[in-house]
């Protein structure tokens, strides 16, 4: 048997235990991957906070679809996708919010009469200051200076008087309570799109 075989085959016997549900071997799977999963991402969008987001979101994912590695062929190019996905994903909500932020920051009065786009964006827009709200001060100052103003981890930190790890950490947890949040809300949004595009 060659090395590349070895491999294989070790990958696959490990790939059967966790989908068996065994624990000890979905940390090996992480101790293996996450780097590279977390690399990746990272290229993909160039944000620490946003791999690291991104790096939780596929070990979750591989967990909860635990029953399904076993039918998967080719682990890494399965794997690779859903990264590309998960980071996709990420960056298509990451340029709603900052839209939807520079029009709350710049106070535009809406318009008397709306397209099906513009009442998707006020519902999300009006979902996403309720989440706002609801984060604790200092999350919520670094999540809007990020967003809004577009200022880096290293500005925010000059200028909130904190370091960098602090800001990473409050925007870490920004994130992950604004993820939860908008996930828990995914059938308003759906019934609402449905609503809008397929009434007669």
């Amino acid at each position: 048997m060659t090395v590349d075989q070895n491999a294989s085959f070790e990958e696959k016997t490990l790939l059967k235990k966790v989908a068996k549900g065994s624990e000890p071997a979905f940390r090996r799977l992480y101790d293996i991957h996450h780097q590279q999963i977390y690399s990746f991402a990272l290229f993909l969008t160039r944000s620490e906070v946003l791999s690291e987001e991104v790096t939780q979101e596929i070990f979750i994912k591989i967990w909860a679809r635990r029953e399904e590695l076993l039918e998967i062929r080719h682990f890494k190019p399965w794997l690779k996708t859903l990264v590309r996905n998960q980071a996709y994903s990420f960056l298509s909500r990451l340029a709603r919010e900052r839209l939807i932020l520079r029009e709350v920051g710049q106070q535009k009065k809406e318009a008397a009469n709306h397209t099906e786009e513009e009442v998707l964006v006020r519902e999300y827009g009006r979902l996403l200051k309720e989440i706002l709200g609801q984060l604790p001060e200092q999350q919520r100052k670094v999540f809007l200076l990020s967003r809004q103003e577009g200022m880096k981890h290293e500005e925010i930190a000059r200028h909130l008087g904190l370091s960098i790890n602090t800001i990473k950490s409050h925007m870490k947890a920004a994130l992950r309570r604004i993820r939860l949040f908008f996930d828990s809300h995914n059938d308003t949004l759906i019934t609402l799109a449905m609503t809008l595009f397929f009434c007669e």
